[in-house]
């Protein structure tokens, strides 16, 4: 029975809704799971937590073991475009018609779960139903309360601690690290980008072996510097899982990662640079550029309601030009009241539409153009560039 992109649409807003207040703990995903008889028991789990870089790790483990030929699957988080993003298989995402059929034996359970905690499900459920022999799960906002931190894996991995999330995890980083020893199992390794000696003391009492990557010379075809300690870290995974140096490295030319520092024209950059840390690699990549001065680069960004504008205040000078992007989305603040709080900062701070920018930087491409912070905006920047060109 064909099943039109209505039903699917209809099918997902239901998965969306939730009845219950959002609350931390595991006891939902818990009990979810024994009901279907705990998916995520049957095959080799590696986790993959970090406040920044974890996505990236992820898949570039995953690209890893699908070039040694491993039957691997990866369920990553947010999405930008579609939802089936987060349920990737070593050949395609997840069909919409698996989708679906998955998303109605969930909402049929109930909608008790929050949305997360049904992705969390239906990835354990689809890559179990695919007889999937490795899964790449990477956590959500990362803590010990996170709806992946049931699962038992072979290895876990820790990209890096940084200030994200603080309002939930703590206000130094100790305190956030407090909150992250539960992805540290007891008798599992974990690799430990760097030192941290809460962690660290965690996992000796654990008795979970270290291992802290070796800085190697890797090349990646992920943009930036940043990308090379991540290529490190899954490196060091891949050597764990057995897989020889030839292939991890050609592997790793071959990463499949869209929104981080991707050009989708040769004159139009996007980043997801949404936290202190990612501002602050993407500030270090575009000064290489500026020290060109010929080079023109225009800042273009919106971000999200109840998100602070301070960091990028406090992280960008004056002088660089700025547009605030106008989309008519309840989740982003209201871009003229934006552009009237960034003129306190910045005095020349225009606003334009995405499919104006495109034009612009089709009509000028002496200028870098670069979108930026919101991964809601990155999504509909995406869909408007496929349906651009």
């Amino acid at each position: 029975m064909n099943r039109t992109s209505l039903e699917y649409n209809h099918i997902l807003t239901e998965f969306f809704h939730t009845e219950r207040v959002w609350t931390y703990t595991l006891e939902k995903i818990q009990k979810a799971c024994e009901h279907f008889w705990n998916p995520q028991d049957t095959y080799k789990c590696i986790h993959i937590a970090g406040t920044n870089g974890k996505g990236s790790v992820s898949k570039m483990i995953f690209q890893i073991l699908k070039e040694s030929g491993k039957k691997v699957w990866v369920f990553t988080s947010p999405h930008l475009i579609d939802i089936r993003e987060r349920f990737e298989t070593e050949r395609w995402l997840i069909g919409e018609y698996d989708f679906m059929k998955y998303a109605e034996e969930i909402i049929e359970y109930g909608n008790d779960l929050s949305y997360f905690e049904k992705c969390t499900l239906l990835a354990f459920l689809y890559f179990r139903d695919q007889w999937c022999e490795y899964s790449i799960i990477e956590v959500g906002i990362w803590w010990r309360l996170d709806s992946t931190n049931i699962i038992n894996p072979i290895i876990s991995v820790i990209t890096s601690i940084g200030y994200d999330h603080m309002e939930l995890l703590g206000n130094t980083l100790e305190e956030i690290a407090e909150e992250k020893w539960g992805i540290i199992k007891p008798q599992i390794p974990v690799i430990l980008y760097e030192q941290n000696p809460t962690l660290e003391t965690i996992a000796q009492e654990r008795g979970s072996q270290i291992i802290f990557p070796k800085k190697r010379q890797i090349i990646t075809n992920l943009l930036w510097e940043h990308q090379i300690k991540n290529a490190n870290i899954a490196y060091e995974a891949g050597r764990y899982l057995w897989i020889n140096d030839e292939k991890i490295r050609k592997s790793l030319m071959n990463v499949d990662h869209h929104g981080r520092m991707e050009y989708i024209f040769p004159n139009l950059l996007i980043d997801w640079a949404h936290n202190e840390a990612g501002l602050r690699e993407l500030k270090k990549y575009l000064e290489t550029l500026r020290k060109n001065p010929s080079n023109r680069i225009e800042y273009c960004f919106n971000l999200k309601q109840g998100k602070s504008s301070k960091l990028i205040t406090d992280m960008f000078p004056e002088i660089w030009n700025w547009t605030i992007v106008e989309w008519e989305n309840p989740l982003l603040i209201d871009p003229y009241l934006l552009s009237d709080e960034m003129q306190r900062y910045w005095k020349k701070t225009g606003i334009s539409s995405i499919k104006n920018i495109f034009a612009e930087s089709k009509n000028h491409p002496e200028t870098l153009f670069v979108i930026f912070w919101s991964l809601y905006l990155l999504g509909d920047v995406l869909k408007e560039k496929n349906g651009y060109i």
